[in-house]
Order: structure tokens, then sequence, then C-alpha cells
């Protein structure tokens, strides 16, 4: 690229990211190489459920979780506890329905970092009770199911312009 006279703007550096992998090969990610033993566990199928994919803001401050549009019909337009299940444990927080933004209050931030949730990891929410019943709480059975992120070299890169992130052939 060619750079025309009179300007002194330097260049940003630019990230070239190659496969690691052939078309068609697929490897784990390695934090579920290195022995975790987290279990998967199937959802039923028969009940409403949505699905987010865990970006910065999710698993870093400010730590927000917004459900997503189609699924507000399913829950209550006031505020309410609500329970997220995961891995033999139970996280108590607030849904936030009287909101115009329909989310999960801060103890978000808890559920977050005590799952080890990174940038890339997706997790399932499966309603299971709480829907229509004045005073009752919300009922959310989650599964995490593991991305395997950004390699530690690109994680801070790509967030302007001026620090590009360009994957190559």
């Amino acid at each position: 690229m060619e750079i025309p006279t009179g300007l002194s703007r330097k260049l940003p550096d630019v990230y070239v990211v190659k496969p690691k992998l052939e078309p068609g090969e697929y490897s784990l990610p390695a934090r579920l190489n290195a022995g975790d033993d987290q279990e998967t566990t199937p959802l039923s199928g028969r009940r409403p459920f949505f699905t987010a994919i865990m970006a910065k803001t999710h698993v870093q401050k400010p730590y927000q979780l917004a459900i997503p549009a189609h699924f507000h019909r399913r829950l209550p337009a006031r505020r309410t506890a609500a329970v997220l299940r995961c891995g033999g444990g139970s996280w108590i927080m607030s849904y936030c329905g009287d909101n115009r933004l329909k989310r999960l209050d801060g103890a978000w931030a808890d559920f977050a970092v005590d799952n080890g949730l990174l940038v890339g990891d997706a997790c399932v929410f499966e309603l299971v009770s709480g829907v229509g019943v004045k005073g009752k709480e919300l009922v959310f059975e989650v599964q995490v199911l593991r991305g395997g992120g950004m390699p530690g070299e690109l994680a801070a890169k790509g967030a302007t312009a001026d620090d590009p992130i360009v994957i190559a052939d």
C-alpha cells in the first residue's frame, strides 16, 4: 500500500490469523482437553429455551445479560426472582422484566465468574418453571457449551479500526 506524501499517520500493525486446521478437521479447545470434567446435560427439548453466545459485556464488567426479544413473551413483565441451575449449583438473582431491556441483574456476574465463562462460550437457558405464576421465581436450567475463544495474543486486538485482525486463508 502506498502512502501519499505529506501524510505522517503511522499505519496500524496488522495481525494475520492463519487457520491451524485443514477444512473438515476438528480439534477441541485446549481448555477442554486439559482434564475439564464438566458434564454436559441434555436439555429436555420440551421446554422453551434461548441461547446466548458470550461477548465481553457478558463475561467482564459490566456483566450484563439481556434476554433476547423473541423470548420476552414467555416471561413476566415485572421484576421477579430467578434461579440459574448449572452443574449441580444454583445462583439466585433477579429477572428485570419491568424495564424495556429485559435482563438478569448484576448477580449474573457471580454465575459468569463461577462457571469460568469466556468470550465465545455459549449458554443455553431452558425455562424450567415460573411462567405465568405470580410470586413464583423463574428457574432456568443452564447448559454451558465451551467455545475456545480467541487465542491469547489476539484477545485484546480488533477493538478499533486502528488495530485490525485480518483472517487469511
